[in-house]
């Protein structure tokens, strides 16, 4: 079967980037890691950002959604989407705003993490920019 070889349990650290098993097409995407907390009852949650993504968006200017600055993931979501690191201290995008926003929900319990890998995710977002 073409199973997935899942990453062993690495060592994330902030302002790593990574490859990672993305959508056709999107080869070249890749995935920043913007912050990394324990929560208690979820365990680690690694941010992400993205670039080099070809997200359709119906309501953008080229037809396409570029880069995205904050999606929140659970540990196990990551070690089964990245496949190399790329480099060790890159500098990334300002994720602060759609942290505080997501933190804010999450704190009232109205959002959540990422339990899916991140292709599926970036294929949920793409799915949600044209509804």
């Amino acid at each position: 079967e073409g199973r997935k070889e899942v990453a062993a349990s690495k060592e994330y650290k902030v302002g790593q980037k990574w490859s990672y098993h993305a959508r056709p097409g999107e080869e070249g995407s890749y995935l920043v890691i913007v912050k990394i907390e324990n929560e208690s009852k979820l365990g680690t949650i690694v941010h992400i950002a993205l670039g080099g993504l070809k997200v359709k968006n119906l309501r953008a200017k080229n037809g396409l959604t570029e880069p995205a600055n904050h999606l929140p993931f659970s540990k196990d979501s990551i070690d089964q989407s990245v496949v190399k690191l790329l480099k060790d201290d890159v500098a990334f995008p300002d994720f602060q705003e759609g942290y505080r926003l997501w933190r804010e929900a999450f704190d009232a319990k109205r959002a959540g993490v990422y339990t899916i890998t991140v292709a599926e995710a970036v294929a949920i977002r793409e799915f949600s920019f044209n509804q």
